[in-house]
C-alpha cells in the first residue's frame, strides 16, 4: 500500500530522514510532501490535522488513517525490506516512552533554511529521485478516494 510521508522541509533532520527513506524505498511505497506545500497542505487537511502538527512531527497518511510521531516510523519500517522492518518492533515498546524519545529528539532538531520550502532540500545524488517522489495534491485525492 502506498502512503505519504509529510515532512518539515525547513528542517536539516526531516530533510536528512526524507533522502535515508528515498535510498531504502526500492519498492516506491511512499510519496514525500513537504509540509510547507499545497501536497503537504492537503495531506494535513485530509486526515483532519492542522498544519502545525508537521512543524514537529512527521506525518505518514494512506489514505484512511494519519499516523505520526514513533506510530509513523513504525509505519515507514514495516514498508521498507529487511533489515530496516525489524525497527517497527519499536511498536513493542510504551507508546508514551518512544514519543517521549522522539520529542526529545525534535526539540533539538538542527533547522536550516530549505531551497524550496514546499519540499526541501534534496542531496544532489538524489535529487531525481526526490522530484519523482513528490507528491501532487492530484496523489492526495487519489489516495482519499474510496477504492
Amino acid at each position: 500500500m502506498r502512503a505519504i510521508v509529510v515532512f518539515d522541509g525547513d528542517c536539516g533532520l526531516c530533510n536528512g530522514f526524507v533522502a535515508w527513506l528515498l535510498r531504502r524505498d526500492r519498492d516506491g511505497r511512499f510519496f514525500i510532501a513537504g509540509s510547507a506545500g499545497d501536497a503537504g497542505r492537503a495531506v494535513l487537511a485530509s486526515a483532519g490535522l492542522g498544519v502545525h502538527v508537521a512543524a514537529s512531527t512527521i506525518v505518514v497518511w494512506d489514505g484512511s488513517e494519519a499516523l505520526t510521531r514513533t506510530d509513523a516510523l513504525i509505519r515507514i519500517a514495516h514498508g521498507l525490506p529487511w533489515p530496516w522492518r525489524l525497527a517497527g518492533t519499536m511498536r513493542w515498546a510504551p507508546r508514551s516512552l518512544r514519543d517521549r524519545v522522539y520529542d526529545a529528539v525534535a526539540r533539538r532538531r538542527p533547522r536550516r533554511p530549505a531551497e524550496d520550502p514546499a519540499c526541501g532540500t534534496p542531496p544532489r545524488d538524489l535529487v531525481g529521485l526526490w522530484r519523482s517522489r513528490l507528491a501532487s495534491v492530484d496523489d492526495v485525492a487519489a489516495l482519499a478516494s474510496p477504492t
